[in-house]
């Protein structure tokens, strides 16, 4: 364990924030917050409310520009000023509240915003290839071992844990560099919960880098291969997973180890 992140090289980072400082007015969001995830592995992000978890995503994300400190995408430093901006970048989201449509079709919702349309006059009169992408988004559920009975009801009458699942596989559908995951398994029961990190280990094995945000602890800890804790805007802890505990974790959280040190 380290008590501070070192300045991250730039060799296989899928995303990272290199010492990231925010302020809101007289808020001080972040002073010193700093994540990196690179190809392959899952790391978590964990922190009490109001460290800054939230900030430092939408940072990752273009929502919010930092007034310092340096963020990388794909191994390249980046200035993102939106989130089409990181999207272009190979950079995909799962929500809290997951962005899906209710009222559309899990294929439509696995395609809102990349629609494919058929060639030639029926694509310019905007005719969507509907077989193509019910084909795609099948194999795209299917190679992450999530099965449906149908793709063509609408969202809302899944269940939790299936509206996570059509969440997660569109991000993957889309991303080829990261995927971040915002409290995945939050509102969900617990055999939903370990579905959610099983998908997380499978993401990881494709290659691409998976960020956690969650308050999911003991789950996520098994899931992860890294864990990075933030205290009052700062990285407080980074660690190997499987060497931190969860009674580590909450320490880190609420600032214990930094004011015992004091």
């Amino acid at each position: 364990m380290t008590d501070g992140p070192a300045p991250p090289t730039h060799t296989d980072i899928a995303i990272a924030g290199s010492h990231i400082a925010k302020r809101f007015g007289h808020v001080q969001a972040l002073t010193d917050a700093s994540v990196t995830v690179r190809a392959g592995e899952v790391v978590a992000l964990f922190g009490d409310n109001g460290a800054g978890k939230s900030t430092f995503l939408k940072t990752l994300l273009g929502i919010v520009q930092p007034d310092q400190g340096e963020l990388v995408i794909g191994d390249e430093t980046v200035k993102p000023s939106s989130v089409r901006d990181t999207q272009h970048r190979g950079v995909e989201t799962v929500h809290q509240d997951l962005a899906l449509a209710p009222d559309l079709s899990i294929i439509d919702n696995m395609f809102l915003g990349h629609e494919v349309v058929h060639r030639g006059i029926r694509g310019r009169l905007g005719t969507l290839a509907r077989r193509r992408m019910g084909e795609r988004a099948d194999a795209a559920l299917r190679e992450l071992g999530i099965m449906l009975p149908s793709l063509t009801i609408p969202v809302r009458d899944l269940s939790g844990g299936q509206r996570q699942a059509v969440a997660v596989a569109r991000a993957v559908m889309w991303a080829h560099t990261a995927v971040l995951m915002d409290e995945p398994t939050a509102a969900l029961g617990a055999r939903q919960s370990e579905i959610v990190c099983e998908l997380m280990r499978t993401i990881a094995g494709r290659g691409l880098g998976v960020l956690v945000v969650s308050h999911d602890l003991p789950r996520v800890l098994k899931a992860a291969d890294r864990v990075t804790i933030l205290w009052r805007g700062r990285t407080a802890l980074e660690a190997d997973a499987a060497s931190l505990t969860v009674p580590d974790a909450v320490a880190a959280m609420v600032g214990y180890h930094k004011e015992e040190a004091a």
